[in-house]
């Protein structure tokens, strides 16, 4: 009990009107509820209730303090209910739908997320960027991730994270010793390129068009960002990626990435989804609170 006795024995003689009816309701003794009241009343130095030959009624103070306890133990119980919630969550099972480039960044998150509620399980379905919002449309997938997301009614963005284009290369590329470079200096090179189901392609096509203006060759198109990593690290050519898509091969040295500098190149972004107006299950909202909080924690910004 996370209130105390005088404070229920309190509550129920001011709910029944009389010591003899809470004694009743509680199955405690007359005695032991009026002792308590009496406490109570000592320690506060103000009368609670007035005694009455029809009864006991609350006095001023009795009404300020019933009041300040009701509302105490409604906050409690409300606590308990989330705790309840939490304590449930023993087995449940969260759906999404995510592009292709953020399957390491998921699996990471889900990797922190299962220490703590182990079975909680994921079904995980891979899609385009289309398909990532009409899934959560439908009904079909609790959360989307996905980058730069089309503006939907009804789909809510619940965070988002801000990613720089850029070149990748082999570390042994003289590119890799740059700390920033042009998008003028791959167009003599050979380029591996995300394939138009990506939406990365899009954004690298129109800043391509508005800073080189050159017809555009990819000596390889793929819509798989594991392919286009491994054959730029077969040494096939030049990659065109966000720093996301390569940071785990970037920290252990298998790849380097060079960010363009050009001002007319946009940014990549990350998006997390959800159906507005309907509800997360208990599961899928602690999921989304712990991607949202391994989102926020990345070192590039965030809006």
């Amino acid at each position: 009990m996370l209130y105390s006795r005088a404070a229920v024995y309190f509550d129920e003689v001011a709910r029944r009107g009389s010591i003899k009816k809470a004694s009743e309701t509680l199955n405690i003794a007359p005695s032991a509820i009026d002792r308590q009241v009496s406490q109570l009343e000592e320690r506060l130095g103000v009368a609670l209730f007035e005694r009455l030959r029809t009864g006991i009624r609350l006095t001023a103070a009795g009404e300020i303090l019933i009041d300040t306890i009701r509302r105490g133990r409604r906050e409690i119980e409300r606590a308990e209910s989330v705790i309840d919630d939490l304590r449930g969550l023993r087995r449940g099972r969260v759906s999404l739908a995510i592009a292709e480039g953020a399957a390491e960044f998921l699996s990471q998150a889900i990797a922190t997320f299962h220490d703590a509620y182990p079975n909680i399980d994921f079904d995980l379905h891979v899609a385009e960027a289309q398909t990532v919002l009409t899934s959560l449309q439908s009904g079909a997938t609790d959360i989307g991730l996905t980058f730069n997301p089309p503006a939907e009614p009804g789909i809510r963005v619940e965070r988002s994270l801000i990613y720089q284009m850029g070149a990748v290369v082999l570390p042994s590329d003289p590119l890799a010793a740059q700390g920033a470079m042009t998008l003028g200096s791959l167009a003599d090179r050979s380029l591996i390129l995300p394939d138009h189901s990506l939406t990365l392609r899009a954004l690298f096509d129109q800043a391509w068009q508005k800073i080189v203006g050159d017809p555009l060759r990819a000596v390889i198109s793929t819509n798989s960002i594991s392919v286009l990593k491994s054959s730029v690290g077969q040494g096939l050519g030049i990659g065109v990626l966000t720093h996301f898509d390569v940071w785990k091969e970037v920290r252990s040295g298998e790849l380097a990435f060079i960010p363009f500098d050009d001002q007319k190149i946009p940014l990549s972004v990350l998006s997390a989804l959800s159906l507005a107006g309907r509800a997360l299950s208990s599961p899928a909202a602690l999921f989304m609170q712990h991607l949202s909080n391994v989102m926020a924690s990345q070192s590039e910004p965030s809006i």
